[in-house]
């Protein structure tokens, strides 16, 4: 069976390499290439809706036109996936794989932990951090932050979650607090995992000069940039596994694109 990879960063070597080792026929996407196989698109698979992410002149409707067996992508929209079908084509999303998601949020939080790590001048245990959203990505980051000694405190809706940090040794407050004033006071480092608007930029002006404000989420607008005469480092540092970690993710993308292949031709996929 052949899949053709899209993806422009390393992570889809490897996941390339991880199907071939599992029997598959992998080829990377070229202008000539041959779409009736599968598709593996990237992470996400569009970024406007209309062309597929890093190929500005490779419209999703063409893979459509292609008739592939199958397409799996990263967060495919709702229309996308209706079309699909409709053509009678297969589709899956690899991010409504848990096993997979797990995976790529620990992947983000180790790699999110080794900026703060060092970027910061500080200690971790001098470094008291506040963490929006605890979520995946939230529940490890704040657990390695916690290893280190780092005083962590985690802003999160849910009062289930805000429990659930208490108990691994973070303090919790309610992120209906972040429109107030002060509630960044004291904290050097911020990281958002959240993709909403919290905060207003006057929030942001509680950080003391030097803090570091990491934004994890997708999208844009999630934090407000830091007002420049306050000192603070803003960094967006989203598909962080791709980028830091591309061989552990690219295994983890290529097993679960394995996976549901089996899921959906398993006759021939045991064979091959």
């Amino acid at each position: 069976m052949k899949i053709t990879v899209f993806g422009l960063d390393k992570r889809f070597d490897y996941a390339a390499r991880t199907m071939s080792e599992r029997g598959f026929q992998t080829v990377r996407y070229e202008p000539e290439s041959d779409l009736s196989g599968v598709l593996l698109l990237p992470l996400p698979a569009s970024r406007g809706g209309d062309t597929v992410t890093g190929y500005p002149a490779v419209r999703l409707s063409d893979l459509l036109e292609g008739k592939p067996r199958a397409i799996v992508g990263g967060n495919l929209s709702g229309s996308f996936i209706s079309a699909a079908r409709r053509a009678g084509i297969a589709v899956r999303d690899y991010m409504n794989v848990e096993a997979f998601v797990l995976k790529n949020a620990s992947l983000t939080a180790e790699a999110a932990l080794g900026i703060l790590l060092s970027d910061s001048p500080a200690a971790p245990r001098e470094n008291p951090t506040a963490i929006l959203g605890f979520g995946r990505i939230g529940k490890f980051l704040c657990r390695g932050l916690l290893s280190l000694g780092c005083p962590v405190t985690v802003f999160a809706r849910d009062p289930r979650e805000r429990v659930m940090a208490t108990l691994i040794g973070a303090r919790a407050k309610d992120t209906a607090l972040l429109a107030g004033a002060g509630a960044l006071r004291g904290f050097r480092t911020l990281v958002n995992t959240v993709p909403a608007r919290l905060l207003s930029r006057e929030a942001l002006g509680d950080l003391p000069a030097g803090s570091l404000v990491l934004e994890l989420a997708s999208g844009d607008g999630n934090l407000p940039l830091p007002l420049p005469d306050r000192g603070a480092i803003f960094r967006r540092e989203n598909g962080l596994p791709g980028r830091v970690f591309p061989e552990s993710a690219g295994i983890a993308l290529g097993e679960t694109v394995c996976g549901l292949l089996r899921e959906l031709f398993p006759d021939e996929v045991e064979k091959e």
